[in-house]
């Protein structure tokens, strides 16, 4: 089958790259696939191998926390063919003991895992409340044996997903499928008229235009929303095409969602439009009628995209899949524009994106500056990778060479180059807001850098910021590492370096790790002095990191404008 010479092929390359095992090679895969991350991303931040190997791991092959969204993804993966009842509950046993009950059977963990469980602990005690998804990954496939015990896992943790070898193909396949160009869609949308309005043409749309834009409000049959996922799938294989402009993907069945589900599912279902926001659409061309016609009012568009309501539509979509009779009866209130301007429909797109924060990953993806930089970056042999997708669309990840993420590095070039490394280590989604915002504010203090021209200095500094990268990387992996806040010190050592500018890495690096060693060691001083708990993760997120590193090494700050 085309899916296991992918996979296959995946796993022995992952295998030669990192010189790993088949199993700990599925293991990098299978969490690649579910995040969207590099294997390097994979193997460097995420997955719970140390040394090459699995020992003292908890019971979790991999710990993923997106602070931004307090979500956590805890991975289990399993290459052979068999789902086992004990395997799962052990799986969801280990999670608990350590997340749950805070590691009551003490388990020793290496390094990885500890920093992952203090990471935790601390977003736990901001009072933020942390979304955990579950993900069990194995090597067989769902069959009639083992339906009735994943089933029974999946219905006892709603946190839990369980993917065989067919689910991991199609989710590598769907992150392709992002990079593909969406062939055209016309549908038609059909209003729903008023129930109240007895006149003889009866009112169901609320229709005005600004400038040279149209707007359309209307109330539309859930069954006629699934007839355009439908068509989308026909047309384009997927219906992920339908959200190309949508600023985040599928949370899967989380608080929110969950609720979606339960109203479509219940008594009250026919209440929907008077319980959820509803979506937001915006299409290249839209015709609207003048009056009804025979009874109904049908709204032609090129092109629809939804960009507000993934999350509603994707819910809706699924409960039409199993049981299509839950939807009789149940609507979805709509707000329709017509424009071609991108800039318009990202402010749209915005202001109709409340609820969490927004993907400024995907927003800039596709600016100036980020075109010029892969094409630098591929000149040197590096993958540049800025869109969903790309771990396993671009040739230079296909082929396993070097690559990383424009999102990870352009956090690391904000904590050396722009000399802000607690920021960067606090919140990626705020640097990348701010790189964003740099791209179009022409009185933004980086936007001669970000403009996207062509002799801009932000591409030199990309390439050199991927360099300390990649060697503060390696040293925090190395065996012999002893230093227990290393882990958590990427983003520090990475400015430190830059600012030494010695081309000696291995001389500078000493030195920066026995400046940090030193402010610790004062840190812990004045910690227990007060009787308080110091703690790595509170330490390198703070600004009095980056001060005690700068009054040890006297580095003096300056700006990214001139290097």
């Amino acid at each position: 089958m085309n899916r296991d010479l992918f996979l296959d092929g995946f796993i022995d390359r992952i295998g030669k790259r990192f010189n790993l095992s088949a199993d700990f090679s599925f293991e990098i895969l299978a969490i690649a696939a579910v995040l969207d991350l590099t294997f390097d991303e994979v193997m460097d931040n995420v997955s719970s191998l140390e040394n090459g190997n699995g020992s003292h791991d908890g019971g979790m092959d991999g710990i993923y926390i997106d602070e931004e969204e307090a979500v956590m993804h805890v991975f289990q993966v399993k290459s052979g063919a068999n789902l086992g009842d004990n395997v799962l509950a052990k799986f969801i046993n280990d999670y608990r003991n350590l997340f749950v009950f805070g590691n009551v059977t003490q388990l020793p963990l290496n390094t990885k895992v500890s920093k992952a469980f203090e990471t935790y602990q601390a977003l736990a005690q901001t009072g933020r409340a942390i979304d955990t998804q579950l993900h069990f990954i194995f090597g067989g496939e769902i069959t009639e044996q083992n339906r009735d015990i994943a089933l029974r896992h999946l219905n006892a943790n709603e946190s839990l997903t369980i993917y065989d070898r067919n689910d991991l193909y199609l989710q590598i396949e769907s992150l392709i499928a992002e990079n593909r160009k969406r062939k055209a869609v016309d549908f038609s949308f059909m209003a729903q008229k008023s129930n109240i309005s007895f006149k003889s043409d009866p009112q169901a749309l609320i229709s005005f235009q600004i400038q040279n834009v149209k707007a359309i409000n209307f109330r539309l049959a859930a069954l006629d929303l699934c007839r355009l996922l439908d068509k989308e799938k026909d047309i384009n294989k997927r219906i992920d095409s339908v959200f190309s402009d949508n600023i985040r993907g599928f949370l899967d069945y989380n608080k929110t969602n969950k609720k979606i589900r339960e109203t479509l599912q219940s008594d009250y279902a026919e209440y929907f439009p008077f319980l959820n926001n509803g979506i937001t659409v915006i299409a290249e061309q839209v015709k609207i009628p003048k009056e009804m016609q025979a009874g109904l009012y049908p709204i032609e568009t090129k092109n629809p995209v939804i960009v507000n309501g993934l999350q509603t539509t994707h819910v809706i979509y699924e409960v039409y899949k199993k049981r299509p009779d839950d939807l009789e009866n149940v609507y979805v209130l709509v707000r329709l524009y017509e424009t071609t301007d991108p800039e318009l429909v990202a402010k749209i797109t915005d202001a109709t994106n409340t609820q969490s924060p927004i993907n400024f990953r995907d927003k800039i993806s596709n600016k100036n500056f980020n075109r010029y930089a892969k094409a630098l970056f591929e000149l040197q042999g590096i993958g540049y990778l800025s869109k969903r997708g790309d771990t396993f669309e671009n040739s230079f990840s296909r082929s396993l060479g070097e690559s990383i993420h424009a999102d990870n590095l352009l956090k690391f070039w904000y904590a050396s180059f722009y000399e802000k490394p607690e920021l960067a280590k606090n919140s990626k989604a705020k640097v990348l807001e701010d790189i964003f915002e740099a791209t179009a504010n022409q009185n933004h203090v980086l936007h001669p850098l970000f403009s996207g021209t062509p002799d801009s200095i932000i591409y030199a500094q990309l390439l050199h910021t991927y360099q300390l990268y990649r060697f503060v990387v390696a040293q925090r992996n190395q065996p012999e590492t002893s230093s227990d806040f290393i882990v958590y010190a990427d983003e520090l050592f990475c400015y430190g370096l830059y600012k030494v500018g010695d081309d000696n890495l291995s001389k500078a690096y000493r030195q920066i790790h026995d400046a940090i060693q030193k402010s610790i060691a004062n840190e812990k001083t004045r910690y227990i002095s007060k009787n308080l708990t110091y703690s790595h993760n509170t330490y390198f997120k703070s600004a009095k990191s980056h001060y005690d590193l700068d009054c040890l090494m006297g580095f003096i700050e300056a700006s990214p404008l001139k290097h």
